[in-house]
């Protein structure tokens, strides 16, 4: 009846609170006879129509404002036949009715409004998608305009926001009869139905293009009680008709909707209780076939993989297309069950129909199929990762995502979680599966601790939003002695996609750190979460930093930062510097410029006309060290009132110090070019200067290979580097994961140089 959006958070329905509250009174129900007909037709050339009708009982509760309970019962769904004589079209029940009926009447619906546009729905998780489109449809042919005319310029719809002509047919103390009407073409999120296409695909989202050759209007006539103010009758039509085959924007292929809700009783109520689920993301229509079988796809299958590469080739474009559409068809289970069979016939065609696929039963499909692999394939991993990045996963994706990570737990893979979405049943399976992993105090495996850490970073609000307890568990986990600063601060990191509440604030190590081990790290790691938004009681906190802090590392830090916000020419950075003077008073506030040794937190902003873009990097030393332990560098685009992370790269490292002095110091090797230059020569002299030579090169050499083995005895450097963007970590990598490539480098590097002096010509002069 309506066309599905792709949110399922209804921020297009414009079911107004507070307004709503007045329109429609807490404790009272309003009974609705409700009535939606599509008629498909080609104006002009014939009278024949097709299309469905449903009619409904509708009831609303209103157990507190701005909380709705919806009640569907007595549905009748019937189907155009025909036409009479004067062109009124003749309606049979349509096959399914009594199945339809029952649907309809299972399950209630559950709606919620805040402010004046967020509207949301809270179905039953046993729900069929189609029957919550046609109950989102009823919601949307009870929205109403807002009362005050100056506000509906722009109205929410299911189109998106729209603008509005507002019309006022009837004037008593309120308006009870008014019009609005809409050209639905230009509001912006108007888009052709999603359909299935290729994750594969150069170039996508045609459908988007095509929807603007659909010219689409809508017209809407509500009436309201004087006195009580609620909607007594409303009616809305859509016109649609397909521009390329029209006359005179009139006649041509076109199809309208018209619904009809008609005020039948109100009554008061004594129900109080309004318990919710979490609300869902929509999912298209589930349009595949009831009856599924595997013969077509088989047929087709066998075809295309016995056709001739010489001379029937040109067939199996055709052949593959139909291949890729018979697969968009089946169900998961039938998918399933059937897929072993067809890589049977040919793996090579399965894996390339399914990745060709993009519907959610073909992604289960090929998750399930990689779960058959070797643990150790790392194309596991690349496929799980790529398909991680795809944009609204299904729910079904959410479940195989997570039973990969339960099948391994790779970097990668593990990765993939981010993008479980909020509010569903499955994110709760995710977010058991990672507390699972962290235990109560992050004491378990370092490795998987950390890997599972940084994932929490990318999903925080899901993850908070899911259960809160997810802050107190990583608070434990930032305190625990018995692992490594890494993970405790990716701990401490993790929060940077959740609030950051007192609980936090009281326990998050900033002013002081019983393990001194990386406490500089830490303390600006908290330092920084804490100043995201800080609050009063957090700029205190700062003030104590400046006045008494004793470690000149993280004084010096806090120092450039704040100086920095408070000579930021951003409007909202601005804001929160005003508030920082006028709390920090007489304390002066200044940065430094030793860019070598003091850690300084470095902000540069440039702005053009509506955008501005914001360069940011931090440099963090530890007293214990000569190089710096952090680095980091991000940019921020602030454009047209939105603030967008665009991209931050982030380098995190200990122990390099051996290392550099044994490559960079007084006896270490690059500094030493005469030795290299000794070590080429001898290959190029006469045997009786070489033997001459390598008296004089033996030290050299002795001394060269003692600097190896020093260098391999020493505790190997540490280091981490992450990628971000637009605010989500794609992944990182750490020093020890180098050291193959190290390996291979170093082979590669010996055998370089073994040829070079045999194949480069030297001039001299």
């Amino acid at each position: 009846v309506q066309t599905p959006a792709e949110r399922y958070n209804l921020s297009t329905v414009s079911w107004v609170c507070p307004g709503a509250s007045s329109q429609y009174r807490h404790f009272r129900r309003f009974v609705y006879d409700y009535e939606a007909e599509t008629f498909n037709t080609v104006n002009g050339a014939t009278d024949n129509k097709s299309g469905p009708k449903v009619s409904c009982t509708v009831e609303v509760d209103v157990p507190q404002t701005c909380s709705f309970i919806l009640r569907t019962t007595d549905c009748s769904l019937s189907e155009v036949v025909g036409v009479d004589d004067e062109g009124n079209p003749l309606y049979r029940p349509a096959a399914g009715a009594e199945a339809f009926k029952a649907a309809m009447e299972k399950n209630t619906l559950k709606i919620t409004v805040e402010g004046q546009t967020d509207v949301r729905l809270y179905p039953e998780d046993n729900e069929p998608v189609n029957i919550l489109n046609i109950k989102r449809g009823i919601v949307s042919a009870l929205m109403v305009p807002v009362m005050e005319e100056e506000k509906n310029n722009e109205m929410p719809t299911v189109h998106g926001v729209c603008s509005t002509d507002f019309t006022v047919n009837d004037k008593q103390d309120i308006a009870t009869d008014v019009t609005v009407s809409r050209d639905l073409s230009r509001c912006d999120w108007f888009t052709a139905r999603r359909q299935d296409t290729s994750p594969l695909a150069l170039v996508s989202g045609m459908k988007y293009g095509l929807s603007k050759l659909i010219r689409s209007t809508q017209s809407c006539n509500y009436r309201f009680d004087n006195q009580k103010k609620h909607m007594t009758s409303g009616t809305c039509t859509e016109k649609h008709i397909f521009l390329p085959l029209s006359h005179e924007n009139q006649y041509g292929i076109s199809a309208m909707v018209k619904q009809t809700v008609t005020l039948r009783a109100t009554a008061k109520i004594n129900d109080r209780i309004f318990d919710h689920s979490e609300y869902l993301p929509m999912d298209v229509v589930d349009d595949k076939s009831p009856v599924q079988t595997m013969d077509a796809v088989a047929a087709t299958m066998q075809k295309l993989n016995s056709l001739s590469e010489t001379n029937e080739g040109e067939k199996r474009a055709g052949l593959f297309r139909q291949l890729v559409s018979e697969f968009r068809g089946l169900k998961g289970d039938t998918l399933n069950s059937a897929i072993v069979e067809m890589t049977d016939i040919s793996p090579s065609l399965t894996w390339q129909a399914l990745a060709q696929c993009g519907t959610p039963e073909c992604t289960s499909a090929m998750l399930k199929l990689l779960r058959t692999f070797d643990e150790d394939a790392v194309e596991v991993d690349a496929v799980v990762y790529a398909l991680g990045l795809l944009p609204n996963p299904s729910q079904q994706m959410v479940k195989d995502l997570l039973a990969m990570a339960q099948y391994k737990q790779s970097k990668p893979i593990m990765y993939a979680l981010r993008r479980s979405p909020r509010f569903t049943p499955e994110i709760t399976a995710v977010y058991n599966y990672i507390a699972s992993l962290l235990g109560a105090d992050c004491a378990g495996d370092k490795d998987l601790t950390f890997l599972t850490l940084r994932v929490v970073g990318n999903m925080g609000d899901a993850m908070e939003a899911t259960d809160p307890a997810i802050k107190t568990t990583l608070l434990k986990c930032m305190r625990q002695p018995a692992t490594t600063l890494s993970v405790q601060l990716a701990a401490i990191q993790a929060f940077r996609r959740m609030s950051v509440t007192d609980e936090v604030t009281n326990h998050i190590p900033l002013l002081h750190d019983q393990y001194p081990k990386g406490a500089v790290q830490k303390r600006l790691a908290a330092y920084l979460i804490l100043m995201r938004n800080p609050e009063d009681s957090d700029i205190e906190v700062v003030k104590k930093l400046l006045n008494q802090e004793q470690n000149e590392q993280i004084r010096a830090f806090v120092s450039s930062h704040i100086y920095n916000i408070i000579s930021s020419t951003d409007s909202e950075t601005k804001k929160l510097g005003e508030k920082i003077m006028d709390a920090l008073q007489d304390t002066e506030v200044s940065t430094h410029s030793d860019y070598t040794t003091k850690s300084r937190n470095y902000e540069l902003g440039m702005a053009h006309e509506s955008m501005a873009a914001k360069i940011q990097g931090n440099v963090i030393f530890d007293p214990s060290s000569t190089l710096p332990r952090e680095v980091l560098l991000e940019t921020t685009l602030n454009a047209f009132g939105y603030s967008m992370d665009i991209w931050e790269v982030g380098m995190e490292g200990k122990g390099f110090e051996p290392t550099i002095e044994a490559l960079f110091g007084k006896n270490g090797f690059f500094p030493d070019t005469v030795s290299k230059a000794l070590y080429w020569a001898e290959e190029q002299m006469s045997p009786k200067i070489k033997e001459v030579l390598e008296k004089w090169v033996a030290p050299l050499k002795i001394e060269g290979q003692k600097l190896v083995k020093d260098l391999q005895n020493r505790e190997s450097p540490e280091a981490m580097a992450y990628l971000r963007l637009m605010g989500a970590e794609l992944g990182y990598i750490k020093t020890n994961e180098l050291k193959s490539i190290a390996e291979n480098a170093m082979m590669y590097a010996n055998i370089f140089m073994r040829i070079v002096p045999t194949k480069v010509v030297f001039c001299s002069h």
